[in-house]
């Protein structure tokens, strides 16, 4: 059984309720920073975050998630340093109001997703013809899905 952390990750900027949530699995072997990271680009690339939103407070996800704020400093300091959120002194933290950072994200994402499976692939003794012929199918796969 593996242990998650959990929490309700957004107060959008509209004061709207909004659930998102954010799952921490300190068995992966990835920092938790990194986690946090990971999980707020993959909510801002997939649009469940947009441009403006407002995020918790480093003591809100430390306090939801049961971990220690250095942990939220250091998550909030690199995603504000890749320029994907904005801290505003006195007014909290939002996602970053540049439509050009999110589609860079998206795409980023989409790379890594990509290397990872091509990489197992190929560790796996896949050639690269077979690779883009299963990466095909389940293109076609999705196609008919949607």
């Amino acid at each position: 059984m593996v242990l998650t952390n959990r929490c309700v990750l957004v107060y959008p900027y509209t004061n709207a309720p909004m659930k998102v949530r954010l799952e921490l699995n300190p068995s992966l072997g990835v920092p938790i920073y990194r986690q946090i990271m990971d999980g707020i680009r993959d909510l801002i690339a997939s649009g469940v975050l947009q441009p403006g939103d407002q995020l918790p407070s480093i003591r809100e996800i430390a306090s939801e998630l049961r971990i220690n704020p250095a942990s939220a400093v250091k998550a909030y300091g690199e995603l504000r340093h890749d320029g994907l959120i904005q801290i505003e002194k006195g007014r909290g933290t939002f996602v970053a109001r540049r439509p050009a950072i999110v589609r860079e994200t998206r795409q980023q994402l989409l790379n890594r997703d990509l290397d990872s499976v091509v990489a197992r692939a190929k560790a796996r003794g896949f050639t690269e013809e077979q690779i883009l012929d299963a990466v095909g199918r389940a293109l076609r796969k999705r196609g008919k899905g949607r």
